[in-house]
């Protein structure tokens, strides 16, 4: 749940900024997976079009009014059950935008060839080896001091500086959680295989537009819940103790950091709204 605040951690200018870039940061991130066509790449860019369109026309007024209720929640003490709700109002309002890419992604899903998965697993590899190195090939006080430093440079964008009891607080949270880096890579690893076998299934039939979609929707199940129980229930870990630690966090603040993070979330509130012409 700290970590989940970063989305609110960025000045207002840099927000518009880069909400306006998005579709063309999503084509730049699918090319460099997997290498586009230009056949591919001009429909890539028309569909990320028109859901970038839906998302602003559609979703930023919902956020925004998110962002209206965390308002009003933020001057006072926030209970976990409150950040775990906050939470899981997010994870609704991702959901949609997943449901809304679908099409997109099974059309995708289904144009790719062997080569172009090829490329892909070639990218995973390249993309597991960095990220294994800064979280799982390190002691554990690196990462201990490594977490922090992420987790409170994300706190003080958002609330201000952080004094001592403040930075106590974000201490106990990382000294008591369960975060296992090698339990996550495994998952990141299984998903991953999940993904290059779904496609390589829609590509040994990729004209079965009714299997294609059924095949890329039971891996954004799996994606959204690991069909290991073991690792559900540490998923399910990692999220309670995530709104425990932000509430313990929180709670923690001044009222002039809670101030300050009231207006953070009053700019991304009226940049939204901006951002979708209301």
């Amino acid at each position: 749940m700290v970590a989940a605040g970063g989305v609110l951690l960025q000045g207002c200018s840099t927000v518009k900024l880069a909400y306006n870039q998005v579709s063309h940061l999503a084509y730049w991130q699918l090319n460099n997976y997997v290498g586009l066509t230009d056949a591919q790449t001009n429909r890539v860019r028309d569909e990320l079009g028109d859901l970038h369109q839906w998302h602003r026309d559609t979703m930023l007024p919902v956020h925004a009014e998110l962002l209206q209720k965390v308002q009003q929640q933020l001057p006072s003490a926030i209970s976990p059950d409150q950040a775990c709700s906050t939470y899981g109002a997010v994870r609704t309002q991702i959901d949609k935008v997943i449901t809304q890419a679908e099409p997109k992604l099974v059309w995708l899903a289904s144009q790719l060839s062997y080569a172009q998965i090829s490329t892909l697993q070639k990218k995973q590899a390249d993309s597991n080896a960095d990220w294994k190195k800064e979280w799982v090939d390190v002691a554990p006080d690196k990462l201990r001091e490594q977490r922090f430093k992420q987790l409170s440079s994300r706190a003080e964008s958002f609330y201000g500086n952080l004094d001592e009891p403040q930075k106590a607080a974000l201490r106990t949270f990382i000294a008591q959680s369960s975060f296992d880096p090698q339990r996550t890579y495994a998952e990141r690893l299984r998903r991953q295989k999940d993904l290059v076998q779904v496609l390589q299934k829609i590509a040994d039939d990729r004209a079965n537009a009714e299997q294609s979609q059924a095949l890329l929707r039971g891996y954004l199940a799996r994606f959204n819940e690991s069909p290991d129980a073991s690792y559900q229930r540490y998923a399910q870990t990692l999220v309670n103790e995530g709104c425990q630690g932000f509430s313990q966090v929180h709670n923690a603040m001044t009222a002039t950091q809670r101030n300050k993070a009231v207006q953070s979330v009053k700019g991304y509130e009226q940049d939204f709204l901006v951002l979708a012409g209301r």
